[in-house]
């Protein structure tokens, strides 16, 4: 292999950082400028525009300096330098990660029984859970019955046993700790006596309008509650925020799993609270993941004000985005349609950020003209859009938006999500230069369910990747991590790039995929989760590829994702994370040798 690699490649120059010019020949003599690291023996996809696969990389502090033939770059070494060998690993930029919701996938991790299927590990993860907490802190959450039909991306053949949690199986553990927790259609509820008493409620004779309190075959009082009365009596004394330094752990939680996925970058839609955490581990040292902030786009003003555009802040931590909706989501038939549901005649869907709340008028008038305002000031837009009515009518916006303020602006229109556009749609997105910020493992969840909600030639224009790319859309993918409270969308690349690449469920049907025209290319796949998600964020002048002066942003893995049939795909691992030069995760120390 190594043979036939320098073969194909012995004729490209060593890209280099070293001097002023952008390439050299032959290799620079150490002279007190030697790379602090050399990554080589690996397989590695630059993701530079012509797609170059060779073998080092030489890094001084936290940049990238050479990339080339192992007998090139190794020259490269002098007396303080660290050889990492990959022993042939799969090596590409590190991942990019255009969508995520940061603080929720933290609290999801500290508790979340969402694919839990037994008391048993109910109470394990009841104890674990308390283990972290301060005395007297809430236990929230929970979305418990999202998977009893079927498994994680599954086709729904998986028998899996129904699931009720019994909060009577862990009264002594959680006598500290006021426990709320819900089925995740929240047609149930789950409390312990402390919340009830808390509630002002007698745990072992509570009365209240409009809720049932679920009793055993015995009579005795199971803690399960049910009615439209149960939020109304709760919802006043739950906790609207988390102590910091229970915001903290969990982030700590969070950026752990991050690392151990292969993430750099991600681009995140949490709370004033989440960014403040990021400065403060910014500060100390402890963020191992570049952020790409975004605001609710309710406040554009501020930003404006504040002098934030869309490409601020610096290379950890950047601002200048704004995230909007025009519509629901489909797994609750909310996405807005120009014809009604199939699985329900009477419903197109529903706009959001378009209604007022006081009697339902449409002001999408109003929403457009705020987008136009937040352009004209430089801010990056993002919109939520599933539906084909949905996505036309953002795309309408867009098309205003770019007649008033120009168009020849560099704006970088996210198209977020854009599950489903009108077959007349498609030709629209080359002229605004539209970025679709798409979330290809809601392929492998969704299709399941998709053509009974909304036909199968509704369906032909469904996570139409291929197409969206031919029409001029760049893709940048994203893993909307954590999920919603009926599904769990893991943050590991892996996912994405095989429901991309394959269109199937986790069970590989159907056997040729799902609308199997639109599958991509893995390195199709792979573009858009590093240097096409890099240019989403206006950074891929920074990361986003292996190429000399940019971020030494790396991530190594177990297989080949160029060679991999589908099963090893899901199979790869993660065997490195580097960023900003540092290793901040390695899954075996033996896997990657330093000397």
């Amino acid at each position: 292999m190594w043979t036939s690699l320098r073969n194909v490649l012995a004729t490209l120059p060593i890209l280099s950082f070293f001097g002023l010019s952008s390439c050299m020949s032959p290799a620079i003599k150490p002279n007190g400028n030697e790379p602090d690291v050399i990554l080589h023996s690996g397989v590695i996809w630059t993701g530079d525009k012509s797609g170059t696969i060779t073998e080092a990389v030489a890094l001084s502090g936290n940049r990238i300096v050479a990339v080339g033939l192992n007998e090139d770059i190794l020259q490269l070494s002098g007396l303080k330098t660290r050889h990492h060998d990959l022993q042939g690993r799969f090596t590409v930029p590190g991942f990019v990660d255009t969508h995520i919701h940061f603080a929720s996938a933290a609290k999801f991790l500290e508790f979340n029984i969402m694919e839990i299927s037994s008391q048993e590990e109910f109470v394990k993860s009841i104890e674990k859970t308390v283990s972290t907490l301060d005395q007297g802190e809430w236990i929230l959450g929970g979305f418990w019955g999202a998977y009893d039909s079927w498994t994680q991306g599954s086709t729904g053949l998986t028998s899996r046993s129904t699931f009720t949690p019994d909060p009577g199986r862990v009264s002594n553990l959680t006598r500290k700790h006021p426990l709320f927790i819900r089925k995740f259609d929240s047609s149930e509820y789950a409390a312990n006596p402390l919340a009830l008493k808390k509630a002002g409620l007698d745990p072992d004779h509570p009365e209240a309008t409009n809720i049932e309190f679920v009793r055993d075959g015995d009579g005795n009082l199971t803690g399960i509650l049910r009615g439209s009365g149960v939020l109304p009596l709760f919802e006043p004394i739950l906790p609207k925020e988390f102590s910091h330094k229970r915001r903290l752990a969990q982030t700590r939680k969070a950026l752990s799993e991050i690392r151990r996925s292969g993430v750099t970058t991600v681009s995140d839609m949490s709370d004033d609270h989440q960014l403040e955490i990021y400065r403060e581990l910014l500060q100390g040292g402890e963020l191992t993941v570049r952020v790409d902030f975004r605001y609710p786009i309710e406040r554009w003003e501020e930003l404006k004000r504040r002098g934030i555009r869309g490409s601020s802040g610096d290379p950890w931590i950047r601002l200048g985005s704004v995230k909007g909706h025009v519509d629901g989501i489909m797994g609750a038939s909310t996405a807005r349609f120009l014809e009604p549901y199939d699985s329900d005649p009477e419903n197109r869907g529903k706009w959001r950020h378009l209604l007022t709340a006081e009697d339902g008028d449409f002001v999408g008038e109003q929403f457009r003209d705020m987008m136009i305002e937040a352009d004209k000031a430089g801010i990056q837009l993002t919109v939520h859009a599933i539906g084909d009515e949905g996505n036309r009518l953002l795309l309408d916006y867009f098309e205003e938006l770019c007649r008033v303020n120009g168009p020849d602006k560099d704006r970088r229109l996210r198209l977020v999500h854009a599950q489903v556009l009108h077959p007349d749609d498609f030709a629209r997105l080359a002229d605004l230069s539209v970025i679709a910020e798409v979330q290809p493992y809601h392929l492998s969840d969704d299709m399941r369910w998709m053509e009974e909600r909304i036909g199968k030639k509704r369906c032909e224009g469904a996570y139409a990747f291929k197409t969206l790319a031919a029409n001029g859309a760049r893709l940048a993918f994203g893993s909307d991590w954590p999920g919603t409270s009926a599904s769990s969308y893991p943050i590991h690349p892996r996912l994405a790039l095989y429901a991309a690449t394959t269109r199937q469920t986790l069970e590989s049907t159907p056997e040729n995929g799902w609308y199997p025209g639109e599958v991509l290319t893995m390195e199709q796949a792979l573009r858009a989760y590093t240097i096409d998600a890099a240019y989403a964020c206006f950074q891929e002048d920074l990361k986003g590829s292996i190429e000399a002066g940019k971020l030494a942003d790396i991530t190594v893995l177990s297989k080949n994702l160029l060679t991999a049939r589908p099963p090893e795909i899901l199979n790869a691992e993660v065997i490195m994370t580097m960023v900003d030069g540092k290793i901040v995760f390695s899954r075996d120390d033996t896997s990657v040798n330093a000397k």
